[in-house]
């Protein structure tokens, strides 16, 4: 999915255009690649966040995980990530943080800096 899974040049502060904000359904996970980084854009009470499709405990593809409530949950080993922070919810003793990258709507389209 996505407008641009292709490689696309930056705005002048470093935003490229992914996808229509459209496209990206509450409680979904829309994956793109963005200059061959694959990453994950979800909508979460409002807001849309962007994150690493890389899971940062063993590296599965969070993209095949459950987004529910805020809450991204790895297909693997079930480690449970917060969109907003990229925290670890689940174990509650694991330091690895989920990537996050910053957004922005211009146009109906979501920008994101890598």
């Amino acid at each position: 999915m996505g407008l641009f899974n292709k490689k696309v040049e930056a705005d002048a502060e470093g935003f490229f255009p992914t996808t229509a904000v459209s496209d990206i359904t509450d409680g979904q996970i829309t994956a793109v690649t963005l200059n061959g980084t694959k990453i994950i854009l979800l909508r979460w009470q409002e807001q849309i966040h962007a994150v690493s499709s890389k899971c940062p405990h063993a590296a599965a593809d969070m993209s095949k995980g459950e987004f529910y409530r805020g809450k991204l949950e790895c297909p693997d080993h079930g480690y449970v990530f917060d969109i907003k922070t990229g925290r670890t919810l689940w174990p509650e003793d694991e330091m690895v943080c989920l990537k996050r990258y910053p957004v922005k709507v211009v146009d109906g389209i979501v920008m994101v800096r890598l």
